[in-house]
């Protein structure tokens, strides 16, 4: 979804105003085939110094990525929050994004996070799968923490836990957000998502 926020603040200063944000872009989908989660949305907070009264400024709010695809990107003004990398297949490295993808099952890596790089980081890497023959996926990276690695090559053996997401400030209403998707496994539970 894409639109204009035009800031109306009624008795507001004509001089440049203190805005606090959130950006969070949309997560990736996981993969079949005992796949790795998907990644959280980029994650970025701050606060602008120079927005002015009715003045417009672009705003997007990226959605969520079905299975195997990457979330969408969400800005408002000049920030900007990557979509999530989609965890991958079987013995495949999971895709970068805000927050990595998880590995897919068996020997893999997952997907790198904070990608493109911002500072502070807007997300985590994914977790790796177990290793070869037939471990767990590894779960995708959230805002807070890396995804969890399954632990073992067995078919028995779980998917990684997503990755952890941020509580905001108060005064950006609180909550979590950005959690990572947990990854599949063979004959066994896949991970948890992380808290979201």
């Amino acid at each position: 979804m894409s639109g204009v926020l035009n800031l109306l603040l009624a008795g507001a200063a004509a001089a440049p105003l203190n805005v606090e944000y959130l950006v969070v872009a949309g997560g990736a989908g996981g993969k079949f085939n005992y796949g790795g989660g998907g990644g959280a949305g980029g994650y970025r907070t701050g606060t602008f110094t120079s927005l002015s009264k009715s003045t417009n400024y672009s705003l997007t709010v990226g959605g969520g990525g079905g299975e195997g695809t990457a979330g969408s990107t969400s800005n408002f003004s000049s920030i900007t929050s990557a979509g999530g990398g989609s965890g991958s297949t079987y013995a495949t490295t999971g895709v970068a994004g805000g927050s990595g993808g998880g590995g897919g099952g068996g020997a893999s890596t997952g997907g790198a996070g904070n990608t493109p790089n911002t500072s502070p980081s807007q997300g985590n890497s994914g977790g790796n799968g177990g290793g070869a023959p037939d471990g767990g996926a590894g779960g995708g990276g959230g805002s807070g923490s890396v995804g969890g690695n399954s632990p073992g090559a067995a078919a028995t053996d779980p998917g990684g836990n997503g990755g952890s997401g941020t509580t905001a400030t108060s005064s950006l209403g609180g909550g979590i957000y950005a959690g990572g998707g947990g990854g599949g496994a063979k004959n066994a539970a896949g991970g948890s998502g992380g808290s979201s």
